[in-house]
Order: structure tokens, then sequence, then C-alpha cells
């Protein structure tokens, strides 16, 4: 198979309401364990979003790899309360509950979490984890930051706190504000990366005044990542868009290839990239990604070709 296993390609999510509603899974796939199956015949990796939410249960990293081929790898995204988000309190662990009070606004930041518990629900969050990542079953740990998070002196401390903490997890980080990568800032930012071996995510986004743009650059000798959000400019500005509306959005081959040469430069300096699709509307990304596995050589399903691949001289 082209490519070697070097390029893995697959989705934000194998449960998301939409994907199971627009009839990609077969009627017979009714649970989330059959769905995973069928995903797993389908693709190498994901990405898990459900530990954006709350902290798993060790349970059900035990029950993932389960349902799928040996050499499927997950990709699970950090729990909010460690990315600067704020988390509804009703997520928190029961026990945790019981030492805080319930916020006004119904939401608690890692701000308003007494120190002497951050310890002790990231070492919750890593142990439910620790099962893929002994069986090698774990991909990259992700860090996805919010807009409102731009470039400083406290956020770079913060990185390296990140990347103090996260070992032996292959770490990688996502920032969503364009002050990252202005100069002098992108330096002293991917100096920090590679130091720590974590991956700069790259993304593919609408181009906007605050998006931090397309580019590629490689930070970790492990691997590299890059999560195609979609270019839904109008669904991105819209005030008050629903997730729907923001990532509805149908790539073309034209921009999926335009990707290539950047895949592959990665792909030689890294040794492993994951394209990862994030435009969870119906059935969006599946299908962007098995046609982005046919584009790059990966796969391609019974019948698919890639335009301009039969020759037609005698």
């Amino acid at each position: 198979m082209p490519g070697g296993g070097r390029i893995r390609i697959g989705t934000c999510s194998w449960a998301d309401r939409g994907l199971v509603a627009s009839g990609w899974y077969p009627p017979s796939a009714r649970t989330a364990a059959a769905r995973l199956a069928f995903y797993g015949a389908s693709f190498d990796t994901v990405e898990v979003d459900s530990t954006f939410y709350a902290i798993p249960e060790q349970a059900s990293a035990f029950q993932w790899a389960a349902r799928t081929p040996p050499g499927f790898l997950f990709n699970v995204k950090a729990w909010g309360l460690f990315t600067w988000h704020s988390v509804k309190y009703e997520t928190l662990p029961e026990w945790v509950r019981h030492e805080i009070p319930r916020p006004e606004s119904g939401r608690l930041d890692f701000q308003g979490l007494p120190r002497e518990l951050r310890p002790v629900l990231w070492k919750r969050f890593t142990s439910a984890l620790e099962p893929l990542r002994t069986m090698d079953r774990m991909g990259y740990l992700l860090f996805q930051l919010p807009p409102k998070a731009s470039f400083s002196p406290v956020m770079m401390r913060y990185l390296e706190r990140v990347a103090e903490v996260t070992p032996p997890f292959r770490t990688a980080v996502e920032v969503r504000n364009r002050s990252w990568m202005e100069k002098g800032n992108r330096e002293s930012f991917l100096s920090l990366l590679k130091g720590a071996n974590m991956a700069y995510v790259a993304v593919d986004e609408p181009e906007l005044d605050w998006t931090v743009g397309r580019d590629f650059p490689v930070t970790a000798t492990w691997g590299a990542v890059a999560r195609f959000h979609g270019r839904n400019r109008e669904g991105w500005t819209k005030k008050g868009a629903t997730v729907a509306e923001k990532f509805r959005y149908n790539y073309s081959d034209g921009e999926l290839l335009s990707w290539e040469g950047e895949v592959r430069n990665a792909a030689e300096r890294a040794g492993k990239v994951f394209l990862m699709f994030n435009n969870c509307f119906r059935d969006y990304a599946v299908k962007n990604a098995l046609r982005m596995k046919c584009l790059l050589g990966v796969a391609c399903s019974p019948g698919e070709g890639v335009q301009g691949e039969l020759s037609f001289e005698e």
C-alpha cells in the first residue's frame, strides 16, 4: 500500500449524531460498539472528542481497543478544563462536586479549580487513557486552545507545564489565535514545541483575521498532525451560528490535493502524519477522509478512481 502506513487518515468522531443520521452506518450498526467496529473497517485512526467534555472511564478505553483492529490508533482530545475552556459543572466527577459549590454560571474553568485538585484530576484523566498507551493503541493527546488564548508569557508558561506533565504521551498542540504565528512569536512558540517534542497542529479552516493560516511546520519527531475544519467562512462569521452551520463544508478534490506537498514533506521528516477531518456535518467528514485516502494513494474504495490516473494512449 502506498505510504506504508506513514499517512493515517480519519475523522474527529465516530459517533457524531449527524453522521449516525446520515445513513453512512448500515442499519445493523445500531450500537456504539457496532459503529466503532464498522468505522474501524474503513479507517486506521480516529479522534475521541467525548474526552473534551468529561473524564472518561478506564473501562471505555479497553472497550475502544477491543472493538477495533490491531494497530488502530486513538487520538484523544484533552479535557476542556485542562485547555483553558470552561466545562459544565455537572460533568465534574461527583466527588469534585462535593468539594466545589456550583458556580452561578453553571460552568467552571481551570482558575476556579482549587490547586490541590488539579494534579488529582490530571491523574484521573491520564489513568483512564493508560490502557490505550500501554497497548500501543494511542496516537496523540490533543491540546486544543480556545481562540481567546493569544500568545503571551502566561500561555508560554502553560505550554511549558503541559510539556512537563504529559510524557510519556505524545502531545499535539492546536492554537486558534493568529498571534501565535506572527513574526517573533512564531519562532518562540515553535522552538518550545520542538524542544518538548510536541507536534504543532496544522489546520485547514476559513482564512479570517484571527485564524492562524495553513502552515504545516513539523516540530515533533514522532509525527505530524493536520486537522480539517472546513472552509465555511459564512458559518464561522455568523453570530450565534450552530455547530452544524459552522462545520457544514464539503471539500473538493482540488482543496484536498492542495495539501499533498505539505503532507508528503511532513511524512518524510516526521515519519508519520495524521490527517483528521473535523467537518462533522452529516457524513461530510467520513466522505472527505475516504476521498483523501484515495487522492494520496493510501487506499481507494472499490470502483473509486482518481481522475487522470488512467492512460488512454494506445
